[in-house]
């Protein structure tokens, strides 16, 4: 092995090491963010998808550097291969349990939309009665399910 690809393997590495840093914070940023979901103060999540955010853009500039390597050298050899295995395993495995969470968390948000549309529809509704009572009492045309007589 030549001095350039000793250099770009120990880049590799170091690297992969860093990708798995960062999903390891992408995980904990789930994480938190997930804690924090008390539905009804949704600001108490959003720091925490910027910060996912964030880590995605760091793992693309991550992958696209591993990328150049990788094509820019032939066969990797075995030794270097078995120190790669366990990081790429725990990478796989760490990217696995933050979608396991998101997963959860997307079904939170759905059934919190679900939650706010059925109580923004019965405002609304509740809102068209209260206007046409209003209207009533302005001189409009009286209900006939409103029994003003007695």
């Amino acid at each position: 092995m030549n001095r350039s690809d000793h250099v770009q393997i120990c880049e590799l590495l170091e690297l992969l090491e860093k990708k798995l840093n960062i999903f390891k914070s992408f995980l904990s940023a789930t994480v938190q963010m997930k804690d924090a979901a008390d539905l009804q103060k949704m600001e108490r999540i959003e720091p925490f998808v910027a910060k996912r955010e964030n880590c995605i853009k760091v793992i693309k500039g991550i992958d696209t550097r591993i990328n150049r390597i990788k094509n820019s050298m032939s066969a990797l050899p075995e030794e270097v291969m078995e120190k790669i295995r366990p990081i790429t395993k725990a990478i796989d495995d760490t990217v696995a349990e933050a979608t396991q969470l998101n997963k959860g968390f997307e079904t939170m948000l759905i059934l919190h939309q679900d939650n706010t549309k059925k109580q923004l529809s019965k405002i609304s509704q509740n809102r068209n009665g209260v206007k046409g009572y209003a209207a009533m009492s302005r001189g409009g045309k009286q209900s006939i399910f409103l029994n003003v007589t007695s």
